[in-house]
């Protein structure tokens, strides 16, 4: 069955309608992209016995570093060969590289694999956000986006403890097998994907991708507030006393869960609120749950930051990608997606050279209610950008 003929008739903004092979696409690649880092890192402490413990956290991180060249070079890949001939090859490339780490008999071997890994890994999460702008629009795409940052929370959290478990029963290699499972996503490729190029025909100019660059750089700045509890969490726990490795990863997992429940509602709160409105939401829930964490007193007041911050994480990224798929024409959607994936990347690279020198200066509790303080003028900018009409966002089918 080709894509043209899965679902329902095409409509304005999406000139294909997916069935559920692109949706198994649109689900199955954020996990892939979590298990980039997610997946070997219960193996880091065995890695660092045999290459060091910088080394070892080379190995684990440098995916991340080439996800932004993957990005960045995604659209010319796409609109020479389209995105299912790269969407599939990337798949391939993935399972053999990740594979091949674990078997690689040299640290200058499993560090290329882990580059291949991260050049791909870009260029598939920059692809996955176009495809769902050409197959999917309205309350559809509202919603599958919001399943996507599902899909990688809870794979986040399952990796972590699963993992745990593989590497102590069978060494820090066990894992890089997992990455072999991107294999089963190639079938859905060639399925649910056209064989051609982009069906609209718009002039290939960077032009409209640009006239973004206000949501790329709200992006950034947003995603050093997301990171805060993952980067700097750990410091701010052991500041409070908790410094068991166990307690920190739960604290720290229960705002990436609750972010993960928020993102799968978050097509239905996009059928009532508008973008603006979102960002009220998200720079209060990120303004407020900051300071609170910094200045809890007791384990339960630190779990209701962390609550309160999960709400805003779960549906940043979905908002942006939703509001520049609307916004730039269709072939023109892998240049976007691939400067919002670089964008979000830049603002976690940013995170610990911008609050590194504040926590060591003014201390761990300070950084967070700066930060927060920040969010909240912002969530004030925000709804003063909406004006006295408070408007409730009309309904999409």
């Amino acid at each position: 069955m080709t894509a043209e003929k899965e679902g329902a008739e095409p409509g304005a903004h999406a000139p294909y309608v997916g069935g559920a092979s692109v949706v198994a696409l649109a689900l199955g690649i954020p996990v892939l992209i979590s298990m980039l880092a997610l997946a070997i890192a219960p193996g880091v402490l065995q890695m660092a016995q045999e290459f060091g413990a910088l080394t070892a956290q080379l190995v684990l991180t440098v995916p991340a570093m080439v996800m932004i060249v993957g990005a960045a070079i995604s659209g010319y890949l796409s609109e020479r060969w389209g995105r299912r001939a790269v969407i599939s090859a990337c798949l391939l490339v993935y399972a053999i590289a990740g594979v091949s780490g674990g078997m690689a008999p040299s640290l200058t071997l499993l560090v290329t694999a882990r580059v291949v890994s991260g050049f791909v890994g870009g260029v598939l999460l920059t692809s996955v956000y176009a495809v769902i702008g050409e197959y999917f629009e309205g309350g559809r795409r509202e919603s599958l986006l919001g399943f996507m940052s599902t899909a990688a929370s809870i794979a986040s959290l399952g990796l972590l403890v699963v993992m745990g478990y593989v590497v102590e029963r069978f060494g820090w290699r066990a894992p890089f097998m997992l990455y072999g499972v991107s294999l089963l996503l190639i079938p859905c490729a060639l399925r649910g994907l056209h064989r051609g190029l982009s069906a609209a025909s718009v002039s290939l100019s960077w032009r409209p991708v640009l006239r973004g660059w206000t949501f790329y750089l709200l992006l950034t700045g947003y995603t050093v507030g997301m990171y805060m509890m993952v980067i700097q969490g750990p410091f701010l726990m052991a500041a409070k006393g908790f410094t068991a490795p166990s307690t920190i990863g739960q604290f720290i997992g229960l705002s990436s869960l609750v972010g993960a429940i928020c993102s799968a509602f978050y097509g239905l709160m996009r059928r009532w609120l508008g973008f603006r409105q979102m960002f009220v939401l998200i720079s209060l829930a990120i303004g407020l749950g900051l300071p609170l964490a910094a200045w809890a007193a007791s384990g339960g007041w630190v779990l209701l930051s962390m609550i309160v911050v999960g709400v805003g994480i779960g549906i940043i990224e979905p908002t942006v990608a939703s509001e520049l798929l609307l916004r730039t024409p269709e072939p023109l959607h892998d240049r976007a997606m691939g400067v919002n994936v670089a964008a979000m990347f830049l603002g976690q690279f940013l995170n610990p050279l911008l609050l590194a020198p504040v926590r060591e200066a003014y201390g761990i509790a300070f950084a967070f209610t700066a930060v927060g303080l920040a969010y909240l003028l912002a969530a004030g900018l925000f709804a003063a950008s909406i004006g006295h009409r408070w408007t409730v966002k009309p309904q999409v089918p």
